[in-house]
């Protein structure tokens, strides 16, 4: 029966992502367990890499541990072929001020807006290649060839619009080849970040809550984090499970 139950709630899951490309699950209850997270994420598609426990760190190189906000992107946005379709973020311990609020935005309601009042903005969108570049997929790859690509940040496909938009890996295309940003695309950028703000939707997530959405259809940041520092001197910070499924 609690099987049966379970298929219903991933059965539904799937049917709200379709349409709304995000869902926020309220403490599903898996009591911070890596592997009964991983087996729900697996429900979802081809599981990818692994389940990334990622606390806010003071020497992490990775940008989802910096108590700094974190602009709109898509994760893995570098890959071409192989980027994951869905993501997916636990907290699994709350921020101590419970300041940071993750954001969302549905890249059709911005299409939607450009299409009657910005339409040859949305035609540049389309239509300018953007540079990026990392080396390896990931922050954790073991890979470290350089990875470049130049795509617009917004695609179609099928009849469909998607985006991909790395601020940090556009930003390391020019710091890797020391050349400076073109103006013009320097405005194309800020104006498609002006545009997506306008329709981001923010979320406080409590223990136990899981944010899934879809990687290529939406973009997702998150503001700044607190810390609590201890008298001597370790500290907590807000801790939480990160997976993806392709």
């Amino acid at each position: 029966k609690n099987s049966d139950q379970f298929d219903i709630l991933i059965s539904s899951i799937k049917k709200i992502l379709e349409n709304n490309q995000f869902i926020i699950i309220k403490n599903i209850g898996f009591n911070n367990s890596k592997s009964m997270f991983e087996y729900f994420v697996k429900q979802f598609g081809n599981y990818y890499g692994m389940v990334e426990y990622t606390d806010i760190k003071l020497d992490c190189n990775y940008t989802g541990c910096t108590f700094g906000h974190i602009e709109l992107h898509n994760d893995d946005a570098i890959d071409l072929t192989n980027q994951p379709i869905y993501g997916f973020i636990q907290v699994i311990k709350e921020d101590p001020l419970k300041l940071p609020k993750n954001g969302i935005v549905k890249i059709m309601d911005m299409v939607r807006y450009l299409e009657v009042y910005e339409l040859d903005l949305l035609d540049e969108f389309l239509s300018t290649k953007i540079p990026m570049l990392s080396k390896g997929v990931n922050y954790d790859d073991t890979n470290k060839d350089i990875i470049e690509i130049f795509e617009p940040l917004i695609y179609t496909k099928d009849n469909k619009y998607f985006t991909r938009f790395d601020i940090t890996r556009i930003k390391y295309y020019y710091k890797f080849h020391n050349k400076k940003q073109d103006r013009k695309e320097s405005l194309l950028i800020d104006n498609f970040l002006k545009y997506a703000k306008k329709f981001r939707s923010e979320f406080y997530l409590e223990n136990g809550d899981i944010l899934i959405h879809n990687n290529k259809t939406t973009l997702h940041d998150r503001t700044a984090c607190s810390m609590e520092l201890n008298i001597d001197g370790t500290f907590n910070s807000r801790e939480i499970f990160v997976s993806f499924a392709r």
